[in-house]
């Protein structure tokens, strides 16, 4: 019997995340459609989309409110008989979510979820009000308020919505925080989030979500370069349901903790409302997250999906694509300002 799959549209502004979904979808054994922000992309000569085409009309901030973008999407979608569109990145999954325009959008987190969650300090404050583990915190404006905190050193200064470690900075002492403010040193702007430092080491926890009910996760350490361990934790999985049931979470999404050897516990740091860096890994590892996702639109699947254990490392092919699309985000940020 031959099998019919559909056909899937990738929004995308952040190019790494978006050939990442695309690369996912074509092992699957799809052939995505991407509508990509850059003109140029290594992606288009991946071989991992059936076609590439230049988003039109695209802006930063309010993209949902974009009538010319959304008219692309939807002239498309009737042009290529697409049959479900996925959002790559914080951007076309805020597009997606804010939408009231006839796309047929997988599932999306709710727009107030992805703006208010984005944040660290509401969402550290979310943890607190659930129950769940999170450093002690405090949301400062400016360096009197830093300098007068009462957490306990060392502490971490965080941008209330960058990723990837952008603008972190360790503070061991506040003779070191006081340096730092008086020389102009500071990684962050004002405001920012104020944490206890928590000692150990990173930890992942991915995962698919519907209507407050989990579908899909995977745990993860980070340990060398270009590597993942990937391991079954339940106590990090009970913290990802209880966090998809307290905000009724739909679709992907990814937590970043720590965990505290001589404590033996785990603190929940932030949470990215998108598809996440190490995507690739969790493919190899035996969840497609993006497949998952479309199948989840159709109904599926019935159980939690769990990944393999073990260590992954991902090929040098993908590896070097991944640092290359990754080099390209920086147009789509100089241009128009994004906090990618």
């Amino acid at each position: 019997m031959t099998v019919v799959y559909p056909s899937v549209l990738v929004l995308g502004v952040v190019p790494s995340l978006t050939w990442s979904v695309a690369r996912c979808l074509r092992r699957a054994g799809r052939a995505p459609v991407v509508l990509g922000w850059h003109a140029c992309t290594p992606m288009m000569w991946s071989g991992d989309c059936r076609r590439y085409v230049r988003w039109h009309g695209l802006r930063r901030n309010g993209v949902a409110l974009d009538a010319a973008a959304l008219a692309h999407v939807r002239q498309l979608c009737d042009s290529a008989r697409i049959d479900a569109v996925m959002g790559a990145d914080y951007d076309t999954a805020l597009l997606l979510a804010q939408s009231t325009q006839r796309i047929r959008a997988c599932a999306v987190p709710a727009a107030s979820t992805i703006t208010t969650l984005n944040d660290k300090w509401n969402f550290t404050r979310m943890l607190t009000a659930t129950g769940l583990p999170a450093p002690d915190s405090v949301r400062v404006d400016n360096a009197a308020q830093l300098l007068a905190h009462s957490l306990l050193y060392p502490i971490i200064t965080k941008p209330l919505d960058r990723w990837a470690s952008v603008g972190f900075q360790v503070h061991a002492s506040r003779a070191v925080l006081e340096r730092r403010l008086l020389r102009g040193k500071m990684a962050a702007e004002f405001p920012l989030i104020a944490q206890s430092y928590v000692p150990g080491w990173d930890v992942g926890a991915s995962f698919l979500a519907q209507r407050g009910r989990l579908a899909a996760c995977s745990v993860f350490r980070h340990t060398r370069r270009g590597e993942r361990t990937f391991y079954p934790s339940v106590r990090v999985r009970e913290y990802v349901e209880r966090f998809v049931a307290a905000c009724a979470y739909s679709g992907v999404g990814h937590l970043d903790l720590r965990y505290d050897p001589a404590r033996d516990s785990y603190f929940l740091l932030e949470l990215n409302p998108r598809f996440w860096a190490s995507l690739l890994y969790a493919e190899r590892a035996g969840l497609n997250y993006p497949d998952l996702l479309l199948k989840l639109d159709d109904g599926e699947p019935r159980q939690v999906a769990l990944p393999h254990s073990g260590r992954v490392r991902l090929p040098l092919y993908e590896r070097s694509m991944t640092l290359a699309t990754r080099w390209f985000s920086s147009a789509y940020e100089r241009s128009t300002g994004a906090r990618l």
